[in-house]
């Protein structure tokens, strides 16, 4: 089974290294939704920083960010 899914060689080698599917599955995680304070948990990082630093890049959506500043300058406009 894991041959069949590439996860390892026909010796039997892993073709990846843990870091490496850690962070595939950090990956997936965001690409899910998933809450980043959960996932600092899940990955047992000690600070929501450490997390950030290292996945950050990855929650970034200019779509996503001109929705929120187009709410947060409506919300203004009404107070």
């Amino acid at each position: 089974m894991l041959v069949g899914n590439g996860i390892v060689d026909t010796k039997g080698e892993p073709k990846f290294a843990v870091q490496t599917l850690r962070h595939a599955a950090a990956s997936l995680f965001i690409e899910q939704g998933w809450n980043p304070k959960k996932i600092q948990t899940l990955l047992g990082h000690a600070t929501i920083g450490m997390t950030m630093d290292t996945y950050g890049h990855l929650f970034d959506s200019a779509e996503e960010d001109l929705t929120m500043f187009a709410k947060l300058e409506s919300d203004l406009l009404a107070a």
